[in-house]
């Protein structure tokens, strides 16, 4: 059976065997520069392709393949040599497209490694599981890394779904005014949420954040801060009010909350290190649909491939670099109005309200 994967896909498999044949995995710093004097050992990497059935890929002057602590498989480093350069060359020189694509020469190389399929079985925000050496502690842990690719479409932080909607009330807005907003619809124009919401700032008096609507998002939100929902619902609110202006990044989308201050901090950096909580836990755990304990399931970190076709990641100790990385790199994006069903006015009542939703997406990596 021929092989069909994206650029993105390909790649986590170009970081599996490009890992197991370095042995470590180098450190990057906030702008996703690799820092030569600090990585990580790999001891093995565990992958899971049939969960009952993980092989351990030890590393070393030979590659040695474990089942069920039985050796099954071992290749010597450098048979790895031209299987990476066939990959990079097809995903990171190459112009293969966007879509599905094979690479023919690959299979037989996969085939020896045993492995099925490019993209390894994720577990909640786990892509990859490793054994490292822990310089820091003397340790030799089982952790999980989360991947993201630079190669392809940007990759989201943090998904939309009807369960990231936040509702803001609209004050002074007539019953006339709303009807004709609610109008302007998709089949008139493509950009039809910049007239609608251009027509909202202008025939309203404000608009101010209410609730976050799902309870179980609001509480994993609290949990991480208890101002999160109000910073996070006036960020979104701010880039739906600067729409035409197209104010996508959220270095500048945090700042504006910040220079209107509407927590009343005496210091308004507070909304940036409070945001940067947030699209971490996103990063490393916490899903909106989903209870939240504050664990972290990407308990290594952060591995992501970059255009150039290294392989840096943010370990945990580094979450400095990290987290300011993420606020540097990340952007705001509307996903579909009416597959999430926000973007028109309503009302409860006498009051008036309308419901906004976002996604967190990677500008780029590296």
């Amino acid at each position: 059976m021929t092989l069909k994967y994206n650029k993105g896909e390909w790649s986590e498999l170009y970081a599996f065997i490009k890992l197991l044949k370095e042995g470590r995995i180098y450190a990057a710093d906030q702008n996703a520069n690799r820092i030569q004097d600090q990585y990580l050992p790999i001891i093995k990497i565990i992958r899971r392709e049939k969960s009952d059935q993980p092989i351990d890929y030890y590393t070393g002057q030979a590659i040695k393949m474990y089942q069920n602590g039985v050796l099954i498989a071992e290749l010597l480093p450098e048979d790895f040599d031209e299987n990476i350069k066939m990959l990079f060359d097809t995903i990171f020189v190459g112009s293969p497209g966007e879509g599905a694509f094979e690479i023919p020469g690959i299979q037989s190389f996969m085939n020896k490694l045993q492995v099925a399929k490019a993209k390894a079985n994720s577990l909640e925000k786990v892509d990859m599981e490793m054994q490292i050496h822990d310089f820091h502690t003397g340790f030799s842990p089982e952790v999980g890394f989360s991947i993201k690719s630079d190669i392809g479409s940007a990759p989201t932080l943090l998904n939309p779904g009807k369960n990231t909607r936040f509702r803001y009330r609209i004050l002074g807005l007539s019953d006339d005014s709303m009807a004709l907003i609610n109008k302007i619809d998709k089949t008139a124009n493509r950009e039809y949420m910049k007239e609608r919401f251009g027509e909202l700032i202008s025939k309203s008096s404000s608009i101010v954040f209410d609730q976050v609507l799902d309870q179980t998002y609001e509480d994993n939100l609290i949990l991480i801060d208890s101002d999160l929902p109000k910073i996070y619902g006036n960020m979104i609110l701010e880039h739906y009010l600067h729409i035409k202006e197209g104010i996508y990044n959220c270095t500048e989308l945090i700042d504006l909350v910040a220079q209107k201050n509407p927590l009343n901090y005496r210091r308004i950096d507070f909304y940036s290190i409070k945001f940067k909580k947030l699209i971490t836990a996103s990063a490393l755990g916490m899903t909106p649909g989903k209870k939240w304990d504050g664990k972290e399931a990407a308990t290594g970190g952060y591995i992501i491939i970059k255009r150039d076709g290294d392989v840096l990641c943010f370990h945990l100790y580094n979450r400095n670099f990290f987290e300011e990385y993420l606020l540097n790199n990340t952007r705001l994006d509307r996903p579909s109005a009416s597959r999430y069903d926000y973007g028109y006015i309503y009302k409860i009542g006498e009051n008036m309200y309308i419901d906004l939703n976002v996604q967190v997406r990677f500008k780029t990596i590296g």
